[in-house]
């Protein structure tokens, strides 16, 4: 059982973190090429996992629809979901799986390990999880470093089955329709690969004290145009349209409004175009990571060695100490962008 055949992994949310468990599936499959994995996710960041090249198996646990169902009130509508929770389980159960790597590291993970029925469930040990995870496990692994790197500390489960290695690649799903429909707005757009930067303001709604003001986007993509001479596009996803029309509309011409995307993986195609890529802390950063392109991430109190894009290349900006994000200047994140656009 040191080198189990069937494995999955169980990352079901958040993006960033479904993004920064990918380089743990590249070192196992490359580790492990005969071996049938699969992974489960959230409906949420599926389309980061659905049709992955390294997966034999994708289970989506439909998070949303679930809880629609829970919260309808109507017995019909329980009596589905129960039905559809045997068939997710069954699901799971029918894989064989022989071990779990439990990537999540919350009760939420541990439920989908236990549903599985494999004899082998490798968690993290107490004080590198949540909600008392590591008691539903059959094996804890301490990562390396008190506080490591998100990807550094999920590629540390792998060490439990005899996986190790400094490799650390980002391997996303393949999407042509996306790649046609991003070449043809750029070409529209007249936007040069690699010549413009990409703006994204946007966080999640229980993130929002992250953000970068939407004026200070306006007046870094002001900056950027008169000092660069570069262009700049703001992209946006689910419910952040209107946060980013206010950058554009105040960026006085200087910020184009990015077209709507039709999935997580034709947002990657649109910014592995960019020069540069500028954010606060979200899920978006680390998919431009995943997309190969340098980014200027704008933190606040959270911890940018942890939480921060992943490997060289990259520039944190933070505000004095007890400051916020918002109080970044527009000329610090200038300096950034220029510094990082000249390499």
């Amino acid at each position: 059982m040191s080198d189990p055949r069937r494995v999955l992994l169980v990352r079901l949310s958040a993006i960033g973190d479904v993004v920064n468990v990918l380089p743990a599936l590249t070192l196992l499959r490359r580790a492990r090429p005969e071996a049938f994995i699969g992974f489960a996710v959230e409906d949420r960041a599926r389309e980061l996992i659905l049709g992955h090249p390294l997966l034999d198996r994708v289970h989506v646990f439909p998070r949303r629809r679930w809880r629609e169902l829970l919260r309808s009130g109507r017995p019909r509508s329980w009596s589905q979901l129960a039905r559809e929770l045997r068939a997710y389980a069954d699901e799971l159960r029918e894989a064989r799986y022989d071990v779990v790597l439990d990537e999540q590291s919350n009760l939420k993970g541990a439920v989908h390990a236990l549903a599985s029925r494999a004899p082998r469930r490798v968690g993290f040990a107490r004080g590198h999880d949540y909600e008392l995870n590591h008691l539903l496990s059959t094996e804890q692994v301490t990562p390396p470093a008190d506080r490591p790197h998100r990807v550094d500390k999920f590629v540390s489960l792998l060490g439990a089955i005899g996986v190790a290695g400094e490799e650390r690649t980002y391997v996303l799903p393949e999407d042509a329709g996306a790649r046609a429909r991003v070449e043809q707005y750029l070409t529209e757009a007249g936007l040069a690969a690699r010549r413009f930067v990409v703006l994204h303001p946007g966080t999640s709604d229980h993130g929002a004290e992250k953000r970068w003001p939407p004026e200070s986007f306006a007046a870094l993509a002001r900056l950027v145009s008169e000092r660069l001479g570069r262009p700049a596009l703001v992209t946006w996803g689910p419910g952040e349209e209107d946060l980013a029309r206010r950058v554009s509309a105040a960026s006085g011409g200087a910020a184009l409004l990015a077209p709507r995307t039709a999935s997580l993986l034709e947002l990657a195609e649109l910014v592995r175009h960019a020069s540069v890529f500028v954010s606060a802390d979200t899920g978006p950063m680390h998919l431009a990571v995943a997309a190969g392109v340098r980014c200027v991430a704008l933190f606040g109190p959270k911890d940018p060695a942890v939480y921060g894009p992943y490997g060289t290349g990259h520039i944190v900006l933070r505000p004095p100490a007890g400051s916020r994000t918002a109080d970044i200047a527009p000329d610090a994140v200038l300096a950034a962008v220029a510094d990082r656009v000249a390499a």
